[in-house]
Parts: C-alpha cells; sequence; structure tokens
C-alpha cells in the first residue's frame, strides 16, 4: 500500500446535459491534477450530465457502467496511472430504472466499483432508483468508500464505512448554499468521529456552495476551494495519519458495536 499519495478534488461546473462538453472539460481537468501529481481524482455529484435535468434529461444521458464515459476515462486512467472517481447518471438494463451513481476507476483501467446513491434528496426520489449499499474498495492506496452528497448527511453510513476498513471517504456533491453549514459540519464530523480522511467534491452556480474540502482524520480543514470559481485544489496525504488519530483518539477502539445490533456491521 502507498502510504503518501497527492489527492485532486476538481470542482467543476457541468452544463445541463452536453456530456461532451462535461468529459472534455473533465479530461482537462484530470490531466491538470496528474500533471500536478495527483494520484486520485474526483469529479462533483452528476458531473457527466449535469444535476438540474428534468426525467427526460436523465434518461438522454444516462450510461451503463461500461459505457463510452467510462471507456474514455478508462485509457486515461491507465496511460496515466491514476485513480478517477466519476459521478454519472447510471441506465441498467430495465427501461426507465436509473441511479444516481459513481464509477470508481482504477490506476491499470479496470473498473473497482459503482457507488449507487442510498439516501436521495427530495425531488431525486422521482428520477432516480435508491441504492441500499456501501462498499468500500480496496485499492493500492489504502481502503477507499464514496458517499454521495445526501448520503453524508447520515452519521451511519461514514461509522459503516470505517468499519468496513475505510481509511479515505471521497463525497461527490451538488451541495446548496442554504446547507453549507452542514457541508462544513458534516465533512469534518465524518472524518473527526471516524478517524479518516474525507474529501467533499462539490460544484459552483446554480445555488450550489463550492468550497469542496480535505478533512484529516482529526477533522482538521486541510486545504479548501473558493466558493464561486472553477478549480481544483490538492493535498497530500499519509494514511499513517488514520493509524497515529486511532492511537491518540480511540473511537474506533472503544466503539461498543454490540450495544447496537445493526445489520450492516454484523459481519465486521
Amino acid at each position: 500500500m502507498k502510504k503518501e499519495f497527492r489527492i485532486a478534488a476538481i470542482q467543476m461546473k457541468s452544463s445541463m446535459g452536453d456530456t461532451k462538453l462535461n468529459l472534455d472539460k473533465a479530461i482537462h481537468n484530470i490531466e491538470e491534477a496528474n500533471n500536478q501529481g495527483a494520484k486520485i481524482v474526483c469529479l462533483p455529484e452528476l458531473f457527466y450530465s449535469g444535476y438540474h435535468l428534468e426525467k427526460e434529461g436523465f434518461m438522454n444521458t444516462a450510461e451503463t457502467q461500461d459505457g463510452h464515459m467510462f471507456r474514455t476515462l478508462s485509457k486515461i486512467a491507465k496511460d496515466k496511472s491514476m485513480f478517477i472517481i466519476a459521478p454519472y447518471p447510471e441506465k441498467t438494463s430495465i427501461p426507465g430504472m436509473i441511479y444516481n451513481s459513481s464509477l470508481f476507476i482504477g490506476d491499470k483501467g479496470e473498473l473497482i466499483g459503482n457507488m449507487r446513491k442510498v439516501y436521495l434528496w427530495g425531488n431525486e426520489k422521482l428520477l432516480f432508483r435508491e441504492g441500499n449499499k456501501f462498499p468500500v474498495f480496496n485499492t493500492s492506496l489504502g481502503k477507499v468508500g464514496i458517499l454521495i452528497c445526501y448520503d453524508a448527511e447520515f452519521p451511519e453510513p461514514f461509522r459503516i464505512m470505517a468499519w468496513k476498513g475505510a481509511e479515505l471517504i471521497f463525497v461527490p456533491s451538488v451541495w446548496s448554499i442554504g446547507a453549507k453549514p452542514r457541508w462544513d459540519i458534516d465533512l469534518t464530523g465524518g472524518a473527526l468521529y471516524n478517524l479518516l480522511y474525507t474529501v467533499g467534491v462539490n460544484t459552483i452556480d446554480n445555488g450550489a456552495c463550492g468550497t469542496s474540502k480535505v478533512v484529516s482524520p482529526t477533522g482538521d480543514v486541510l486545504v479548501q476551494a473558493s466558493n464561486d470559481k472553477e478549480e481544483i485544489i490538492y493535498s497530500d496525504v499519509n494514511m499513517q495519519n488514520v493509524i497515529q488519530a486511532r492511537t491518540k483518539i480511540p473511537y474506533i477502539n472503544d466503539f461498543k458495536l454490540e450495544t447496537f445490533g445493526v445489520g450492516a456491521f454484523e459481519d465486521y
């Protein structure tokens, strides 16, 4: 496992329904992040389609896990030897059934996993089907989780992932200005209470609050983006800091799993 590496959070604005433009912009940003030494990059929620679409718009832009977006980014990930987290509307084999999802592409171009948003906010319930799992992906960088926007408003997903071994959790989002205080609290709380890194990756405009950030396992904000500009923020992280935090603060060791009886924890 590589203990120290650079993270890039790509805070970009998407054009609604224009997947080509959005993918081209993402590729430009990914290549820039690679030039700056980033080993893993994350894009905002539904960057590929844009967030503010009606049902038909998402149906028209949805792709399968092995679709054009994956094939394009897979080649880049392999060529650049980097990991890419790419949120998109996911088409299934059942017409009309789509998910708000995120691909996790490995540095050899392989599909490591696909996260489906579990908690749908507001009108999203009319547009997407809910996911039902909080997977953690084992990589050469460490164990990585993905929570999509509203998933991070609940403390349990962070804890479930921590109990599955997560050391680093990405939160691709379209997070509103009105909810910015919760954005700050959820990301720092998720990091501190579970003693792991969190990376919030937001968009701008259309009411979004920007301020993408990387938070340390002790709840310190390591770097933060502006609230209104497209930009890439970077942070060098070291997985040994997770061990150091858990040595100093015994939350994980002292957590009494047997008092909860929660099914999500039963196998861990």
